[in-house]
């Protein structure tokens, strides 16, 4: 078969249709390059012309349109019989997953997407947003803030799931297609966060009556996550809280004694290390109210100095993650701890430092939005003495906590209401887990009873 032969093959006058198969052996025994097995070309009476696949799956004889002549090239259609055979191969119809354009116009994933982010999505948290865009829809993903080449080589291993499934029915997806979508994911942090946004997605569309079924992510078990902790002694506590609450920098050369060259390279050395020791000094009192408030990080980030009551020692927390504010027909605007007057006193020092500023801690390049990162400070901080390499922001909650308050006796459920966990105590009881030091009395107990 030729497109030569295509054009001039006509339908016979007696009949409504003709079909040509595209035969391996010519009529003179001459083995044709190219020819595929199943290929057809129909012809009707009226003049149509398209290009058919004949083949056999679950025993039963198929014939399938795969195009009209006017879109497709002999050669074309040889590639698609080619890739459909492979998928007859492997056990798989080849029109299962098949849109067919000539039905009644039907919701797709793509427009579900949409409505769901207008719906829903878009008054959610901004990492929220985040997260659903590269898991579910790369396209509604925000633009940069600073425009840059960062991540321009990089390529992405995965494929969101509106660009796998964007033009099909929604109703259509199955559990198959979801387990489908989900083995790109090798992490199972990652893998359970993409389930549950695609989960939280047909759950929306069921609950809008957009589709009648049941949600296909329910067959799809979400995978098991192991934590590694980080343990630290009571000795290194200490020595963390003895770097935050006493440091001490080295103070900047004297160049007094100094001229010429010698002097300008060491003014140099002085200003990087007045710098340096400004920013170690901001990063101990971000740390020292972590540590003496037991907050998120999130918290103390969007902290103002107006929720400090100083002379009360309250702080105004607002925007709080885990203790719900709200109700259904009523918010509270924030929730009330007492601080600690050593709190008290980095305020004010915060506040001599940002004068006109409106956050506890704002960025250096704009008062008006939070500083994102203490990357060069910690850096700094970790290479002291006592601090381990493994040392993070929020461990200085976890730790308060764990060797701390549980291991003096202070209730759990005292503790969950002062950090502002989600209502339950099992965030809590995980804090003793790391519970070593004030149990090595029962040990030693145990071992003085039994004589050893």
């Amino acid at each position: 078969m030729t497109d030569d032969v295509v054009f001039e093959a006509n339908c016979p006058a007696d009949k409504d249709q003709e079909l040509y198969w595209d035969y391996a052996v010519s009529a003179n025994g001459q083995i044709r390059n190219g020819s595929v097995p199943g290929l057809g070309l129909r012809v009707t009476a009226l003049g149509h012309k398209s290009f058919v696949h004949a083949y056999q799956f679950n025993g039963k004889r198929c014939r399938k349109v795969l195009g009209s002549t006017t879109t497709m090239s002999v050669a074309s259609a040889r590639l698609a019989i080619v890739g459909r055979d492979q998928q007859l191969k492997a056990d798989k119809d080849p029109d299962l997953d098949r849109i067919d354009t000539r039905r009644k116009h039907f919701l797709t994933v793509r427009e579900a997407i949409d409505q769901y982010w207008e719906s829903h999505v878009s008054s959610l948290s901004e990492g929220y947003r985040y997260n659903f865009a590269i898991f579910v829809a790369h396209w509604l993903r925000p633009a940069p803030k600073v425009a840059s080449r960062r991540g321009y080589n990089s390529k992405r291993l995965y494929k969101d799931f509106g660009a796998m499934f964007a033009d099909r029915p929604l109703a259509a997806i199955k559990p198959i297609h979801i387990e489908e979508f989900q083995k790109q994911f090798t992490s199972p942090y990652v893998f359970n966060s993409a389930l549950r946004h695609v989960l939280a997605l047909y759950n929306w569309a069921i609950r809008m009556q957009l589709v009648d079924m049941r949600n296909p992510c329910s067959p799809i078990r979400a995978r098991k996550l192991i934590r590694r902790r980080r343990d630290y002694s009571t000795e290194q506590i200490r020595q963390i809280a003895a770097h935050i609450f006493y440091p001490a920098f080295a103070a900047p050369p004297e160049i007094g004694h100094l001229d010429g060259v010698a002097k300008r390279n060491m003014a140099l050395v002085r200003g990087q290390a007045i710098t340096a020791n400004d920013q170690m000094q901001e990063l101990c009192n971000y740390m020292g109210i972590l540590f003496l408030t037991m907050a998120r990080p999130s918290d103390l980030n969007k902290a103002e100095f107006d929720h400090f009551d100083l002379e009360k020692l309250i702080w105004h927390k607002h925007n709080t993650k885990g203790i719900k504010l709200s109700r259904s027909l009523y918010e509270y605007a924030y929730r009330s701890v007492p601080i600690h007057s050593r709190v008290a006193g980095m305020v004010q020092a915060q506040r001599l430092r940002w004068p006109e500023a409106k956050l506890l801690f704002p960025s250096h390049t704009d008062s008006t939005l939070p500083r994102d990162n203490f990357r060069k400070g910690l850096v700094r901080f970790k290479a002291l003495p006592g601090v381990p390499a493994y040392f993070q922001l929020y461990d200085l909650k976890r730790i308060a906590i764990s060797l701390m308050l549980a291991g003096q006796g202070v209730s759990h459920e005292a503790i969950s209401h002062y950090v502002d966990h989600k209502g339950n105590l099992e965030t809590t009881m995980i804090y003793d887990l790391g519970l070593v030091d004030p149990m090595r009395p029962v040990t030693e107990k145990l071992g003085a009873l039994l004589g050893i």
